[in-house]
C-alpha cells in the first residue's frame, strides 16, 4: 500500500468515525462503499485545483490535517512523475496541455 493509499485509509477512518459507523475494517459492503463514497468526496471537494473548492473548514482539525497531507502527498507524487519525464527527456510545459 502507498503512502497515498494510506493516508486515504486514515481520512476514511475518520469519516467512518464521523458518521458513527466505527471502525471501517468492520463494515458491512454498503457501509463501506459508502465511506468510500464520502471519502473521495471529500477528497475532490477539498481539492485547491477545483473551480470552487469546498469550504472545509467545517472538517474536524484531524481531517482537514490529513487532508493537507494527503494533497501534500500527491503533490509530491506529481513532482516525482515530472522529474521522471524530464530525466527521461521529455519536454512539456503549459502548451503541451492544450
Amino acid at each position: 500500500m502507498s503512502k497515498l493509499d494510506e493516508k486515504r485509509e486514515e481520512i476514511a477512518a475518520l469519516i467512518a468515525s464521523e458518521l458513527g459507523l466505527g471502525d471501517p475494517a468492520g463494515l458491512s459492503e454498503a457501509d463501506r462503499a459508502a465511506v468510500d463514497r464520502q471519502t473521495s468526496e471529500t477528497i475532490e471537494g477539498c481539492a485547491l485545483e477545483t473551480d470552487e473548492p469546498a469550504d472545509c473548514e467545517e472538517a474536524g482539525t484531524p481531517l482537514r490535517r490529513r487532508l493537507r497531507e494527503y494533497r501534500a502527498l500527491l503533490e509530491l507524487r506529481t513532482d516525482e512523475a515530472d522529474a521522471r519525464l524530464a530525466e527521461e527527456g521529455e519536454v512539456f510545459g503549459r502548451e503541451d496541455d492544450a
